[in-house]
């Protein structure tokens, strides 16, 4: 991301905003081009819908993603390594 990071938020808390401006990054509306959205996780599931079809851009990233529990919870993340390895074999 080269020049100033622009960043758009659906949270209003005060650490965000506060670390975002002490950066320099600039604050934009949804509307606007952004690299960098905090998203709570229903926002994330609207953008992200199929029926939106959205998806991001190679200077843009977001705090969560679609389904990221599958990562995140151990149980799930073992269940889906042992279904990768059996696609390898």
């Amino acid at each position: 991301m080269a020049g100033r990071v622009k960043w758009v938020t659906d949270i209003e808390k005060s650490v965000l905003i506060n670390n975002f401006e002490k950066r320099g990054w600039i604050q934009v509306t949804e509307n606007e081009d952004w690299n960098f959205y905090w998203m709570s996780v229903q926002t994330i599931r609207n953008v992200f819908s199929v029926e939106t079809g959205y998806r991001l851009s190679d200077d843009q990233i977001v705090n969560h993603f679609p389904n990221h529990y599958e990562l995140t919870r151990k149980d799930l993340m073992v269940k889906n390594i042992k279904r990768y390895r059996k696609e390898l074999e």
